[in-house]
């Protein structure tokens, strides 16, 4: 961010070599963001809590600390899918299962919105906790926390009106990720068939098995969506005991 701001731009966007824009997106992405006031915007839903062995509610447990000590018990809109929401106190990954977050691989956000000082105070304060390197608090938890903490919900924005995908791993089939077609594609199965079959290169009968509609969109995804924007265990990959993250699951 600082950097971004010392070269003079206003608007950062990312976009992964991993990822697919599969249609047009017929307007400014950057313009949209001003006109509309929008701090934050994203095309996809990731619910992840970094690692959780032995302490399953650290994380939890570090934003609820933070939010008490230097935030007053304010927690944004963090609290929005949690079963219960009087307070600081009820976030715990209990009340609220796997973090609500967005599936960074591509965003487009306010530079200096994320420079003010209550976000930096944040982002220096994860940094001096040394546990980026020895919890996994990623990119994406750490991004999704601040954007729930600080900024307000209206100054956020999900994209679902062109189709996108993301794919971690090689490029000759779905591996880990997500490919869903665009709100307002017209014709939504021709479309997937179209981009399976010339753009991604991808067997449709292989891929059967991930295909599901998600609110309303069509979605090729995996690991499944389960309940992806509920509390209640996914669907899933059934993870080994060696694993020490719980399955992230994309909507």
């Amino acid at each position: 961010w600082p950097m971004m701001r010392r070269l003079g731009y206003r608007w950062v966007s990312r976009f992964d070599d991993d990822s697919y824009l599969l249609s047009e997106i017929p307007y400014n992405l950057f313009g949209f963001m001003e006109h509309y006031g929008i701090g934050y915007g994203y095309r996809n839903v990731a619910r992840e809590t970094g690692l959780i062995w032995p302490r399953p509610d650290e994380y939890s447990g570090f934003l609820r600390a933070y939010s008490k000590n230097r935030m007053e018990g304010n927690t944004g809109w963090y609290l929005d899918l949690c079963e219960s929401k009087e307070g600081a106190d009820d976030l715990t990954r209990e009340n609220c299962g796997e973090q609500y977050g967005f599936y960074n691989n591509f965003f487009v956000a306010d530079i200096e919105r994320f420079m003010q000082p209550d976000i930096q105070n944040f982002l220096q304060h994860v940094d001096k906790s040394g546990k980026i390197f020895t919890n996994r608090w990623n990119d994406l938890i750490l991004q999704s926390s601040t954007v729930q903490f600080f900024l307000n919900k209206n100054a956020t924005f999900h994209f679902t009106g062109w189709t996108y995908g993301h794919n971690s791993g090689y490029h000759d089939m779905l591996h880990y990720g997500i490919v869903q077609v665009g709100r307002f594609v017209e014709e939504p199965w021709k479309e997937y068939q179209y981009y399976m079959e010339h753009e991604l290169k991808w067997n449709i009968e292989m891929h059967k098995k991930y295909l599901h509609s998600v609110n309303g969109l069509l979605t090729l995804v995996n690991p499944s969506p389960g309940n992806c924007c509920a509390n209640e265990e996914p669907a899933g990959w059934d993870n080994a005991e060696s694993v020490l993250t719980p399955t992230q699951f994309l909507c």
